[in-house]
């Protein structure tokens, strides 16, 4: 259902866009409607041939709808930074977190060098209502730490974090994490520029600023000078142990993309250090974690069960001659060779694989035999989805936090494409991993046993909090 969002943003858009069209840029280079049109047959027609269900979230005739609006919405002489906003929509509409259209690699560039033209706010997080401020770069200086901000220029949060993030799929809260990471690019090519009125909450009182746009030079100063005034916020490792003082043990593991060899030695210091001081409770944090490389979640298991799983349900890769030439590109002849059955298989055709039934694993033998409890959250994706999936279909520990990122039955094994005419480029998946139990029509995230918000205005992290006490 969220989905059918994109038409209505369509319509609410509409007239912005067009009036876009007008303001061109003399300096950019311009395009006709002929090579914008050209673009959009070859994005639809690769996405087609590569991935391996294009209309899971979107009907093919709400898709073909949804392009004729955008090749409507073309014309003669657009720039590309008017062009993709329309463009983008056509990667978003599918609708998975593996999707997404990328900036010109240019725009942060030009953004640099366009004096004032930056939105000066750098957010933290969006936490389900607000954006909750992180630094104020302004010459205003009128926002603080903490502050949540409920509307810009008229257009609420939540509103925002679907405006901003047209171009790409998956979840909310997950398209909501790279709206925060990139507001100040996806506001201007979104054509929401300043002067920017503001309304917010401090301590629970309502207020509003208007804050004038700024040049990259002044809002780099005002961070810093900031930054120089304020407590330095720790770096986080990909891979942490440690014991809390609640005499529980916790494991923070913030990234799947290690070195195979370099993740296992990791886990062997951190379950001898188990072995040699027990602690009744392990807690597993993945509520920072991105994914990488399945294999290491598995390998994680091991260390925490000896009950009989599976990583997933099954897999269902689309062969297309786009993927293989991609994957010739980055290969040695004898590693092409070793991909032989896709190599050789039929251009169009699905490979299916992965109807093992759970299978009993060899638990290591530094096995940890007291109560699990694992951390999950709206940044758990990709791999670490998977792996949390694992968990909860199977009950190999508890699960506590908020639902992870993307669904269950997600997607990867992702291909960059370019554009000819634009040069403009997307990443979409050619791979579909079904859930660990098989149930391929579940369209829910993972879903943790205990439900608990972290609230991003107090300094207690209160998933962890709930965790130590059970």
């Amino acid at each position: 259902m969220r989905h059918l969002l994109f038409f209505l943003l369509l319509l609410l858009t509409a007239n912005i866009l067009k009036a876009s069209k007008i303001d061109t840029a003399g300096a950019e280079k311009h395009f006709t409607k002929k090579q914008l049109e050209d673009d959009v047959k070859f994005l639809t027609a690769t996405i087609a041939d590569v991935h391996p269900h294009m209309y899971h979230s979107i009907n093919q005739k709400q898709y073909q709808r949804l392009t004729d609006s955008v090749i409507n919405e073309l014309a003669d002489g657009m720039t590309g930074k008017q062009a993709w906003p329309l463009i983008s929509r056509l990667v978003g509409a599918l609708g998975e977190g593996h999707s997404s259209f990328n900036l010109p690699g240019n725009f942060a560039t030009d953004l640099k060098k366009g004096g004032n033209v930056l939105f000066p706010v750098s957010i933290r997080e969006f936490n389900g209502k607000y954006f909750v401020v992180k630094a104020d770069g302004s010459g205003e200086d009128a926002l603080m730490p903490g502050d949540n901000i409920s509307s810009i220029n008229g257009i609420g949060a939540a509103q925002l974090i679907d405006d901003l993030s047209r171009h790409m799929g998956g979840l909310k809260l997950w398209r909501a994490n790279d709206v925060c990471r990139n507001i100040i690019p996806y506001l201007d090519i979104y054509n929401i520029h300043g002067p920017y009125h503001i309304s917010f909450l401090r301590g629970g009182r309502s207020d509003s600023v208007t804050l004038k746009p700024v040049s990259f030079a002044d809002y780099v100063s005002y961070i810093r000078a900031k930054a120089g005034k304020s407590t330095a916020i720790p770096l986080t490792r990909d891979l942490s142990f440690s014991y809390l003082e609640s005499g529980k043990a916790y494991l923070s593991i913030n990234s799947l993309t290690a070195k195979p060899e370099i993740f296992k030695y990791f886990l062997d210091s951190v379950f001898t250090q188990l072995k040699q001081t027990p602690s009744a409770t392990l807690i597993i944090d993945l509520r920072r974690n991105g994914g990488g490389n399945s294999a290491l979640g598995e390998t994680l298991l091991n260390y925490i069960t000896d009950k009989p799983f599976r990583m997933q349900g099954g897999v269902k890769w689309k062969v297309s001659q786009e993927y293989k030439n991609q994957l010739s590109k980055g290969m040695n002849a004898e590693a092409v060779e070793s991909m032989a059955y896709y190599m050789n298989a039929e251009n169009g055709s699905v490979l299916e694989s992965g109807d093992s039934k759970p299978q009993k694993h060899a638990a290591s033998q530094l096995l940890f035999k007291g109560k699990v409890v694992v951390l999950i959250g709206p940044r758990t994706f990709s791999s670490a989805n998977m792996l949390a999936n694992t968990i909860q279909d199977y009950n190999l520990a508890t699960l506590v936090g908020e639902p992870s990122g993307e669904p269950a039955n997600d997607y990867g094994e992702l291909i960059t494409v370019v554009l000819p005419n634009t040069g403009f480029s997307f990443t979409t998946s050619t791979k579909q991993f079904i859930r660990a139990n098989g149930n391929s029509t579940d369209g829910q995230p993972v879903l943790p046993k205990y439900s608990v918000y972290d609230d991003p205005l107090t300094p207690v992290d209160e998933v962890l909090e709930f965790a130590k006490k059970m």
